[in-house]
């Protein structure tokens, strides 16, 4: 659940209700509130008395009086819907939350639009963690108040509940245009695409594991977290299932050239362009090597070839050009790198060429100077390739366009070059052309034009899961440009942190964000969760429990907490947990495995089989298979006891020796040597 739907579990404490409802309630118009006088037939005086000592009582927090005086109203007026809906928020002020839920319903029978009930019906239902029944209110609420931020924020909450993140990522852009800075919904959106790039990983895993698009995918993920030995191994798996696939060999050379293995880089570069003799991004890496080697007629053959093709891409390629999803930060060069490339700075000066200036602009990228960095590169050629000045282009054009390395020309009316009679093959090249223009929204509408079949292959699957992870990297960026001290950016830090098992980091990063925001849903979570993970149990429970308060579904904190008291010994205290967890998430095989383990202590073998049996199907070191193998032992079933022995056994057996050839292999990669 994410932390907008954790956020609806605040309405249970008192304080914090109220400050929520007060506030919604001011922002919502004096109409939808219930705060003008009844009219018609119940303007009587008696009325209009019982009506304004209801709005002074509730003003001055006397919810008794208020609900006192709102029921004498309803009795003479009992068509008043506003009425009805100001009697459910002093009910939901007093956490009388089925009361409050009543009464709504009853405004809404009554006046179908009034925004203020639809809204707060559909964040009960939301706390209840039924998304599906929250999302018809909270549309009626979004299509009466267009322009509240804070009813497209529940709506996507409600919409990731019922696993709509699609329709989740709509809404949450929505509201961004109503407030671009702000750093929930940047934070949001960008977990909401990381979910969507997970479902795509899922989906391209069980289509086809182990095959050269899934070890591509994991190599990318441990080169965008600099563990470049590991990125190698992946790349090398990919290219063995895979040897002729295009992209494969520059991708791998340019995390050797990152890691300063400049004579490796250059080597996968060549491959690629035997491949491919046209692929802009390998002849600009080229040239990027050979400018480090310090040969520079070599470098600046190169940029002219590539300045020639398309201009544009090659500065983006560089880092010269931002793309919007913070690229250039990872083109920075390592210091020994940057001052080998500095020392040439003179001898590029005297070098009147295009390539010449294209190579001061890179220098200038590499030390931060942005003006000369911009002077450069404006000098370096007029002759970058031209754009498309019809709206329209054939898919003849386009093939030839990124045969020839110049996309850039035909990116703006690419993708109406493709009809109901372009190929798959054709769809899954300009997907890629657009993928590596840096265009992820042009590039998944592309996919989404695919024959149905296709549209689900693990190829469709594998490019948009990159495309995800860059509208993720975007948001995140928006982020911190938006306010780089704020407390979504230290959670964010903080993730990225525990991402890389930096606990230590983590644990910083999530502290610094509960000080300036302790409300906040799923930051105690993440913290307990390390600490748990680090042993200290103490202090994991007292973070658990506060994500409880805020969130009494949070599956995650009911897991930890249940394990917490597996590790002691206490199963009679963990079961009401994990039963709490497994039923916020039915599907989360390690819950089950902890059920198992919890029924296996209190001597439920039966029960524990069960959830063992469940758990099998991401056993992947053969631990669940002892842990059943010992059920099956105190059953006094021998076979099942010695089969399940036995796989646990080969399956142990088997991670041991995967573990230890990848640590010979990486060990073999941080022997080769660096800029040579």
């Amino acid at each position: 659940m994410n932390s907008l739907s954790s956020e609806l579990s605040s309405l249970g404490s008192s304080s914090r209700a109220l400050l929520l409802i007060l506030a919604l309630s001011a922002a919502i118009s004096p109409e939808t509130r219930g705060q003008t006088a009844p009219s018609g037939t119940a303007t009587s005086s008696a009325v209009n008395a019982h009506f304004a000592a209801a709005q002074q009582a509730q003003s001055r927090q006397d919810y008794a009086t208020a609900e006192r005086e709102y029921q004498a109203v309803i009795a003479a007026a009992p068509a008043f819907a506003e009425v009805h809906m100001n009697l459910g928020l002093i009910y939901q002020l007093q956490n009388r939350v089925p009361e409050a839920m009543a009464e709504l319903r009853r405004a809404l029978r009554i006046k179908p639009t009034l925004a203020g009930a639809n809204f707060f019906l559909g964040v009960d239902y939301c706390k209840m963690g039924e998304g599906a029944r929250a999302i018809p209110y909270l549309k009626a609420a979004a299509r009466a108040e267009p322009n509240r931020t804070d009813i497209w924020s529940w709506l996507a909450t409600a919409q990731e509940l019922s696993g709509e993140i699609q329709a989740e990522v709509v809404t949450l852009k929505r509201a961004l245009e109503l407030e671009p800075q702000n750093v929930d919904l940047l934070y949001l959106l960008g977990h909401a695409y990381e979910r969507l790039g997970k479902k795509e990983v899922k989906a391209l895993e069980k289509a086809a594991p182990g095959s050269s698009r899934a070890e591509q995918l994991l190599a990318e993920s441990y080169a965008a977290s600099n563990e470049w030995p590991s990125a190698v191994i992946h790349f090398q798996n990919a290219l063995a299932a895979s040897q002729n696939r295009p992209g494969l060999h520059v991708e791998l050379g340019e995390v050797f050239l990152r890691a300063g293995r400049v004579t490796q880089a250059t080597q996968e570069f060549e491959a690629e362009l035997l491949l491919d003799p046209s692929s802009l991004r390998a002849i600009v890496r080229r040239g990027e090597a050979k400018l480090i080697q310090a040969d520079v007629d070599g470098a600046l053959q190169d940029w002219a070839r590539a300045i020639a093709m398309d201009k544009s891409r090659a500065e983006e390629i560089l880092g010269i050009r931002e793309t919007g999803f913070g690229d250039s930060a990872f083109e920075q060069l390592s210091d020994a790198a940057r001052e080998n490339i500095e020392s040439l700075a003179p001898d590029l000066r005297t070098r009147d060429v295009p390539a010449a200036r294209f190579a001061l602009a890179f220098l200038a990228a590499q030390t931060g100077d942005s003006s000369r960095e911009a002077a450069e590169a404006a000098k370096a050629s007029p002759a970058a390739a031209t754009r498309a000045t019809s709206e329209n282009c054939s898919e003849h054009e386009v093939r030839q366009a990124i045969a020839q390395g110049r996309f850039s020309a035909v990116a703006p009316c690419a993708l109406r070059a493709l009809t109901a009679w372009s190929t798959t093959e054709f769809r899954m090249q300009l997907a890629r052309a657009l993928f590596d223009a840096g265009d992820s929204e042009a590039t998944l509408e592309a996919l989404a034009k695919l024959p149905l079949p296709d549209r689900r292959s693990p190829e469709a699957s594998f490019w948009r899961a990159r495309c995800y992870e860059k509208l993720a990297t975007a948001a995140y960026l928006r982020l911190y440009q938006t306010d780089s001290n704020s407390y979504r950016m230290h959670e964010l830090m903080g993730d990225l942190a525990a991402a890389k098992g930096e606990d230590g980091n983590a644990i910083e990063e999530y502290r610094a964000a509960i000080a300036m925001k302790p409300s906040l849903p799923n930051l105690h979570y993440s913290l307990g969760h390390l600490l748990w993970k680090d042993l200290k149990v103490a202090e994991a429970r007292v973070e658990l429990e506060a994500e409880l308060e805020l969130n009494p579904l949070h599956a995650g904190a009911l897991d930890d907490l249940g394990d917490t008291y597996l590790l002691e010994h206490q199963a009679d205290k963990a079961l009401p947990y994990l039963n709490r967890a497994l039923k916020a998430d039915p599907g989360n095989s390690d819950i089950h495995r902890d059920l198992g383990t919890a029924y296996s202590a209190l001597r439920d073998y039966k029960k524990a089989e069960a959830e063992f049996k469940i758990a099998l199907a991401d056993d992947h070191d053969g631990s669940v298979h002892y842990k059943l193998a010992r059920v099956y032992q105190a059953l006094g079933e021998k076979d099942n006891a010695a089969r399940e022995f036995a796989l646990s056994t080969a399956l142990n057996r088997e991670s041991h020796s995967k573990l230890e050839k990848k640590t010979e292999r990486l060990v073999e990669i941080e022997k080769m040597p660096q800029y040579h």
